[in-house]
């Protein structure tokens, strides 16, 4: 319930500015303790910073005691586009419209019939436009505007997000395939895909995701389901539903691999559009809360931060 209300709060500006400035005070004290009180939200106990367990107290490690310029790099939605190009994927990105640092600046005539609008530094910060013709252009301004004048980072202590000069962009829009509609009505299928030391090791699926919550499941590579390693909250929902195996599962996790080489992890995420894997993100501060303890437990052991120590 607590988690419902925090939703329909989150839609109003003024919380959010309200929450951002309370979490940006305890951050630039200590952001420790900002990351202590994220994490005990999920796991009833503090990050135990000496000796680091679970895949989340290590991100939580990584995120204050490492290098991390090139998870700023990467978890910027624009930016990304670089590294992508770098490791050779550019075909597997969705076509990009545009790009500007001032709402102001955006010329909405120069933009096709439909589009997506999304902060290269947020999270839930995307606008999906299906036909143009319908906008309030000077309301959709507003909107972006505070979209920038929001600090993203502080919440949760994701400090690399500090450091994203923010900006809008306008990508294509994806549509489901046919045959996803039955499966996920409400919004494309995500498949996540969490990497250690540049491999695969599982790929958690987020599918029918609406505003008050999203239902999910979990593969293996060789797309076996292990729905014993997922839980249910508020939000997220595990559903018996069988997802079918993509056809170009092999490629996605071979692009995983590339993508994720020089992290200790990484969450790639990929829509599948006409059997071909689009990549949507890099994501290194996964959210928790759907996994059991012992399976966090089993991702954060292939974790060794020994060398960095």
């Amino acid at each position: 319930m607590k988690e419902k209300v925090k939703l329909f709060l989150n839609q109003f500006h003024w919380y959010k500015l309200l929450t951002n400035r309370i979490h940006k005070s305890t951050v630039l004290k200590d952001p420790k303790a900002e990351a202590n009180r994220t994490y005990k939200l999920a796991f009833k106990k503090n990050i135990d910073w000496d000796n680091p367990k679970d895949l989340i107290e290590k991100i939580y490690w990584l995120q204050i005691n490492s290098d991390t310029s090139l998870w700023t790099k990467c978890a910027d939605k624009y930016l990304v586009r670089d590294y992508v190009k770098e490791c050779g994927y550019e075909d597997y990105l969705p076509k990009l419209y545009g790009k500007w640092d001032n709402a102001e600046d955006i010329n909405f005539l120069g933009l096709p019939k439909q589009f997506v609008l999304k902060a290269n530094n947020g999270c839930g910060t995307v606008l999906i436009v299906k036909d143009k013709s319908t906008l309030n252009s000077e309301k959709i301004k507003r909107k972006l505007k505070r979209w920038l004048s929001l600090g993203f980072g502080y919440r949760g202590a994701q400090l690399h997000y500090l450091k994203i000069k923010p900006c809008i962009i306008a990508e294509e829009l994806l549509r489901n395939n046919k045959e996803d509609i039955s499966i996920s009505p409400n919004s494309l299928i995500d498949y996540k895909v969490y990497c250690i030391n540049g491999e695969p090791e599982v790929i958690w699926i987020a599918y029918d995701r609406t505003y008050t919550g999203v239902y999910n499941t979990l593969y293996d590579k060789n797309w076996v389901k292990h729905s014993e390693y997922l839980v249910s909250s508020d939000y997220y929902t595990y559903h018996s539903r069988d997802i079918p195996r993509p056809k170009c599962l092999d490629e996605m996790l071979d692009m995983s691999r590339k993508l994720s080489q020089p992290f200790h992890q990484v969450r790639v995420d990929f829509y599948v559009i006409n059997d071909k894997p689009i990549i949507g993100e890099l994501t290194f501060t996964t959210g928790a809360g759907f996994f059991t303890q012992d399976f966090y437990d089993y991702l954060g052991s292939k974790i060794d931060l020994g060398k960095l120590r």
